[in-house]
């Protein structure tokens, strides 16, 4: 039986996926096939490449200190946000502010980060290495930016399929492959069930970190829209999890995209959800070996 894992998109969020695959190593319960999205995909791609957990840490917490990921904290903080919910008066205040900053940010700059710093980053963490590279087969999710449809990468170098995996539309400019712009695939499918479906697996665990859409001030236009993309993802991610086999949702709500310096934290939220639920896992697995026929 071929079990298929899919790791969802949700920045920093995504170190949760960490503490999953630490708990399924630790448990011996073997992974055939990995799709990922976002940074989903940058801890799929680890994994897939040595299928060795350790491995993955060591890779991650090599960058986790870069002075570009503590700018890009710093730069997207939600501290802010947190003050917005403390202080109506300031709330009221930064509102206008970000809806006068955005709004103009759009005229003058198609995206807010250049890429350049983190294509070496990502080069420097991958090298060379392929697809083919990889001892578990890997998926890579993205967006077609021109087409709108989900793109599913499987061949070439990993750091490029990463980049344009992780390259959230606004945030980080799309990336140009083989005639495609391909922009993050959480925009589509942060969770990539769908790419497992497609491979043929006969059982699928997916890792979603979308558990709860946030509930918003609707006291302005910017936070409207907000709120409506909010409930079109939402959805997009209630289909996608609807084609899992069995579900891990890390408690992650607490955490922003960009707290990259909580990794300890986010990791150990995944261990806990997987460590609650791996004996679960073991049963629906037993029970699908035994009567295969039946999902």
């Amino acid at each position: 039986m071929r079990v298929g894992l899919a790791l969802g998109g949700g920045g920093a969020r995504g170190f949760a996926h960490i503490g999953v695959l630490e708990v399924l190593e630790q448990e011996g319960i073997s992974i055939d096939v990995i799709s990922g999205t976002s940074m989903g995909a940058v801890v799929g791609a680890l994994y897939a490449q040595e299928k060795n957990v350790e491995f993955v840490k060591e890779k991650i917490f090599s960058f986790i200190d870069r002075p570009i990921i503590k700018e890009l904290e710093e730069k997207f903080t939600s501290s802010q946000e947190d003050e917005e919910l403390k202080n109506p008066r300031l709330r009221k205040t930064l509102l206008f502010v970000k809806e006068i900053y955005l709004w103009n940010i759009r005229l003058v700059k198609k995206w807010l980060v250049d890429y350049k710093p983190f294509e070496i980053l990502f080069k420097e963490v991958f090298g060379d290495s392929t697809f083919s590279d990889c001892k578990i087969p890997f998926v890579c999710m993205a967006t077609d930016l021109v087409a709108g449809k989900e793109v599913y990468l499987e061949e070439g170098l990993l750091w490029e399929a990463l980049l344009a995996s992780t390259a959230l539309p606004g945030v980080f400019p799309p990336l140009k492959l083989n005639e495609r712009f391909l922009v993050d695939g959480g925009v589509l499918a942060s969770l990539p069930c769908e790419s497992l479906v497609r491979k043929k697996v006969d059982f699928i665990t997916a890792v979603n970190l979308e558990r709860t859409r946030r509930i918003r001030f609707l006291k302005s236009s910017m936070n409207m829209l907000l709120s409506v993309d909010e409930m079109r993802h939402g959805k997009l991610v209630e289909i996608a999890c609807s084609k899992a086999d069995f579900l891990f949702e890390p408690d992650t709500l607490d955490f922003g995209w960009t707290d990259f310096s909580r990794i300890y934290e986010i990791i150990d939220k995944g261990r806990q959800e997987a460590q609650d639920k791996v004996g679960e896992l073991k049963k629906k697995l037993r029970y699908r070996r035994f009567f295969p026929f039946l999902k």
